[in-house]
Parts: C-alpha cells; sequence; structure tokens
C-alpha cells in the first residue's frame, strides 16, 4: 500500500509540474471568457443569453450527451482507459444535469433528484480512478497535450462549484446579484471545452495498438 501511495503521489507531483508552467495558460481562458462574457451582458446588454438560466440549463442537456456519444465511440474504437473512464465520468455529469428535471412517461411526470446519487457515484468513480492509477496515468502520459487539457477542463468544471458555493462573493464586482449566471455560464464553458477536448482525442489521439497491455 505504500508503493502505491508513493506511486501515486510522484505520478501527481509530475502531473502539477507538467500543467502549471506559464505557457498552459490557455486553459484557463474558457472560465475566464465566460466570466467576461456575463458581466459584459450585464453592463452593455450584448450575449444576453448568458444571462438565461433555462437556456443555459436546456443546453447542457444536449451538450452533454454529445461529450458521451464521442467519448464512448473513442473507447469502443481505442480500448483506451483513460477514454473508458471519462465516458463513464460523463454520464455522472449527465445524471446531476436531470436534477429537478421533470420527465413524463406514459402521460405521469416524474421529478429528477439526483443530487444524493451523484455524490455516491463520484465517490465510486474517486476509488474506481485509485484501482486504475496506473492504467490512468499511462494513458495521460502518453501526449502530455491530454494531460494538460483534461486538467483544463476539470479546473472549469471546479471553477463553476466554486462560484455556486460563493466562494468569490468578495472577489467578483457584484456577485451577489449575478452568481447564478456566473456559475451557469462558467459550467456551459466547461461543457464546450469538454466536448471539444473530446472531438479533438476523437480525431487526433491514435488508438492503442491491438498488442498493447
Amino acid at each position: 500500500m505504500n508503493i502505491i501511495f508513493r506511486s501515486i503521489c510522484s505520478e501527481v507531483s509530475t502531473y502539477f509540474k507538467q500543467v502549471f508552467l506559464i505557457k498552459n495558460f490557455w486553459i484557463l481562458l474558457p472560465g475566464m471568457i465566460a466570466v467576461l462574457l456575463v458581466y459584459a451582458a450585464h453592463h452593455f446588454n450584448v450575449c444576453t443569453w448568458v444571462l438565461n438560466k433555462a437556456f443555459l440549463e436546456n443546453l447542457a442537456l444536449w451538450l452533454v450527451p454529445m461529450i458521451l456519444l464521442v467519448l464512448m465511440s473513442k473507447s469502443f474504437i481505442s480500448r483506451d482507459p483513460l477514454m473508458i473512464y471519462l465516458a463513464v465520468l460523463v454520464v455522472v455529469f449527465f445524471v446531476r444535469e436531470l436534477d429537478e428535471t421533470l420527465l413524463t412517461f406514459f402521460g405521469s411526470s416524474y421529478m429528477v433528484q439526483s443530487k444524493k446519487p451523484v455524490d455516491l457515484l463520484l465517490i465510486i468513480m474517486g476509488l474506481w480512478g485509485l484501482c486504475w492509477y496506473e492504467k490512468l496515468f499511462g494513458s495521460l502520459n502518453r501526449f502530455i497535450v491530454v494531460k494538460i487539457s483534461i486538467f483544463g477542463v476539470l479546473w472549469t468544471y471546479f471553477f463553476s462549484q466554486a462560484i455556486a458555493r460563493r466562494a468569490f462573493r468578495s472577489v467578483l464586482p457584484n456577485e451577489r446579484l449575478l452568481h447564478v449566471p456566473l456559475e451557469e455560464t462558467v459550467e456551459t464553458a466547461a461543457h464546450l471545452f469538454f466536448l471539444v477536448f473530446a472531438i479533438c482525442c476523437f480525431y487526433f489521439i491514435p488508438n492503442r495498438k491491438k498488442d498493447d497491455p
């Protein structure tokens, strides 16, 4: 167990050293641009769709399945552990997006409450990641741009959740008024970032060879 712990710490340390470089600042742009769009909409009445929570939530219900479709296709074709893991993670994201969504089946309506199941699923994903850490880091280490990009995607999601929990109440102007559109717009930026990442992986990341482990 101690050897596994040291191995994981070594991989994570190397990961952060490769990501936290000035030249990789671009991974912060999706979240920053999303924030600027909200303030532009608020002050200059441009791109006002970013202030429409219902529109962004409905858009997410299209974007997340698109990400899932691309990653599942790549998983079946490549057998890459990282693509498989990310595809399952997107399923969890989709379950989360369905929270408080009214679904109608055979004339009956059901309100989806998925927050608690998602918390459990994320714990399971974390445990699975620990069990698969060698395979996941093996895939990540094949291409440095994948390593950097996936960190950017996850950071943008984290940024949206930090905004949702009012972590920037004393930093962002008019945060009390705008924290909902800020959260939704940054989360939409994360979905778009993830979709672009998935498409790039599908087209530009070579599939694993049959004799690869």
